[in-house]
């Protein structure tokens, strides 16, 4: 669908949807069961990314996950409390 979750939706301390903006621009909130299928962060090569946060010493080296692996999920869960 080319959607792109931007937020966690947290009530009373427990994970209830997500926003994401669609294709079009929008951006939707949906509300229910939530499971997190992402990509890895092999390819967030930022001073931010999880990457560099648990394992600075791949950052010289090249990467075979796509441009889309950015972390975007993993970090999205560790900022709701996931550990």
């Amino acid at each position: 669908t080319k959607a792109r979750v931007t937020e966690l939706l947290k009530q009373n301390g427990e994970v209830v949807g997500v926003k994401y903006v669609n294709k079009a621009g929008e951006t939707i909130e949906e509300h229910g069961p939530v499971v997190i299928a992402t990509g890895g962060y092999g390819a967030d090569f930022g001073d931010d990314s999880v990457l560099m946060k648990y394992r600075p010493d791949l950052k010289q080296y090249a990467t075979t996950n796509g441009e889309h692996c950015t972390g975007d999920g993993v970090k999205m869960a560790v900022d709701v409390g996931a550990g």
